[in-house]
């Protein structure tokens, strides 16, 4: 399995600001401060060109697919946008959702919705049979006694926020993954780790959190292999608490 990874997709535009705000109306996503859509695991990037023309040639030529949990709910909405469309919403023998509309630069929209058939039909074809979990969406869920002081615990010593909350309940977001902290009258045990976080530089991650009031468990160590895909030999890593007791990891990545 190839440590390559694809984290963010340009689309050059005579007109960015236009096209970027298009997509965070249109699409419902934020723009972080370097001006890139947050798409969960792939970001999107509108940016200036002068070699292109104001609307593309071919907008059959690249396609990004966008996938929705509810694709007539989305269609609902691109239809209040009087966005025009390309195809309407349709379902496939495959097990597929499609729908297909314009941006203003002319560049194909499309969007997708998987269903369970399509899951099934997938292993299938590659003579696997489907388990009830293959295709769910993991989280992780750390419990917390006193909700209040564990939001104040991750926005003054991690600098986090929670991009969502519900009574009991805060929904976090780094990168592309999330976890949750939710109200529990149960303790964390503490005694293994609940959370990792890996970042691209340890050292400079561990002043900042300390400088933060973070008090880590004990001195960085080296910790031996790591999983093909991510390319990496080992692994140097420490620990620290929340405010709630859960053990949370912090690593970056070692080469040979």
């Amino acid at each position: 399995m190839s440590a390559t990874s694809i984290e963010s997709i340009l689309i050059g535009s005579s007109a960015p600001d236009r096209l970027r705000a298009w997509y965070a109306q249109v699409l419902g996503v934020s723009i972080d401060i370097d001006g890139f859509l947050d798409f969960g695991c792939v970001s999107v990037l509108a940016d200036a060109r002068d070699d292109i023309a104001p609307r593309t040639a071919e907008p059959g030529r690249v396609i990004i697919n966008y996938h929705v949990p509810d694709i007539h709910a989305a269609a609902r909405r691109l239809e209040a946008f009087e966005v025009p469309w390309v195809s309407g919403v349709e379902y496939r023998d495959a097990g597929l959702w499609f729908a297909t509309v314009e941006d203003p630069d002319g560049n194909y929209v499309q969007l997708i919705q998987t269903t369970p058939t399509y899951w099934t039909e997938k292993r299938k074809r590659a003579g696997l049979a489907a388990g009830p979990l293959d295709h769910a969406r993991a989280a992780v869920r750390l419990p917390a006694r006193d909700l209040d002081r564990a939001r104040r615990w991750y926005a003054q010593r991690l600098g986090l926020e929670p991009v969502e909350e519900r009574e009991g309940g805060l929904r976090y977001r780094c990168g592309g993954t999330e976890f949750v902290v939710f109200a529990s009258t149960g303790r964390a045990s503490g005694d293994h780790t609940q959370m990792g976080f890996t970042v691209p530089d340890l050292d400079l991650a561990v002043t900042q959190l300390r400088e933060r009031g973070v008090e880590f468990e004990g001195e960085i160590i080296e910790v031996p292999g790591n999983y093909p895909s991510t390319g990496a030999s080992g692994e140097r890593a420490t620990w620290f608490r929340d405010s709630e007791g859960n053990l949370l990891g912090l690593g970056q990545y070692s080469y040979d």
